[in-house]
């Protein structure tokens, strides 16, 4: 079951198709320090373009008939909550290379991921995004769903929400599996020295601030997801591309490895780049295993032995 995986980041999504025993066979990625994290845990996948709008339709065709699934993320900057959801962004259209990916290649299944946010917004000619989305898709000649999945049901330690998108036959969307692990269940037993787990410079006046903060409290107001002193008997806020969460206990930031547990990475994978680099990587991935409990769906119901 060959995969290909457009605006891969750092491999998240791959890491998790991967655990259920699909092969990343090639990846679109443009930032530089995610390129070398994806090459670093997936060493048989082909890069094969950065600027995703500059790959020739020839260059796609080769993958035709050698690809089970089209995965990928198209940027959702335009589309967040957390941003000016304005529907002039470019960024917007880049999920059209998706989809010409899709058409040359014609793949069994596709999985698009991207914010929630994305079902509200208006495509800036009175018409829904989303069914903008759906409406190409079934051009295509795929039966698609699409479902809102949190995260925390499928063993990741945070309550990170993202717009699942599926073109296939069948139902594909996993069950949830139960109790949900919490912040503290996955930090606490970091080992020192592993890659990542290197603590962030901080102010002293900022340090300050943490002893007064209980656990849910931020700093400020004026932030939103960061800066806040974790639960750590919760699963964790969505883990973002600058969170800077505190420690549940300890008067510090969260380290890279300790937001990448959060975010479900195994220890073995390592990241490249800088601190800040990391967590920018983690923050834009998708929890490998969400990707995992996918892949295992897709299994059940649409593979073969």
């Amino acid at each position: 079951m060959k995969v290909l995986d457009l605006f891969a980041g750092c491999g998240g999504f791959s890491h998790g198709l991967e655990q259920a025993g699909f092969k990343v066979v090639g990846f679109v990625e443009w930032w530089q320090p995610a390129i070398a994290t994806f090459l670093n845990n997936h060493l048989e996948a082909k890069l094969i373009g950065t600027d995703i709008t500059k790959i020739s339709d020839e260059t796609v065709t080769q993958y035709k008939d050698k690809v089970d699934i089209i995965v990928g993320g198209p940027p959702c900057q335009g589309f967040s909550m957390c941003g000016d959801r304005n529907p002039n962004d470019t960024r917007n259209q880049l999920y059209k290379e998706f989809l010409r990916f899709v058409r040359i290649i014609n793949p069994k299944t596709v999985v698009m991921e991207n914010v929630p946010g994305l079902l509200s917004m208006d495509d800036g000619n009175n018409r829904k995004v989303i069914d903008r989305i759906l409406h190409d898709f079934i051009e295509l000649g795929y039966m698609v769903s699409y479902k809102v999945l949190t995260a925390s049901n499928y063993g990741v330690a945070q309550n990170r929400r993202r717009l699942i998108i599926i073109g296939h036959k069948e139902d594909v969307f996993p069950r949830t599996n139960g109790e949900k692990k919490t912040v503290i269940e996955a930090i606490t037993d970091l080992p020192d020295g592993i890659n990542g787990h290197v603590l962030f410079e901080t102010r002293k006046e900022t340090i300050a601030k943490f002893k007064n903060l209980k656990q849910g409290e931020r700093i400020s107001n004026k932030f939103n997801f960061s800066r806040q002193r974790l639960y750590a008997d919760k699963p964790s806020k969505t883990v973002t591309t600058n969170p800077m969460f505190i420690h549940p206990f300890e008067d510090r930031f969260l380290t890279p490895r300790e937001l990448a547990r959060l975010q479900s990475f195994p220890d073995e994978f390592t990241f490249c780049g800088s601190k800040s680099s990391m967590v920018k990587q983690i923050g834009n991935a998708v929890p490998p295993l969400l990707a995992q409990a996918i892949a295992e769906k897709l299994k059940e119901v649409v593979y073969y032995a």
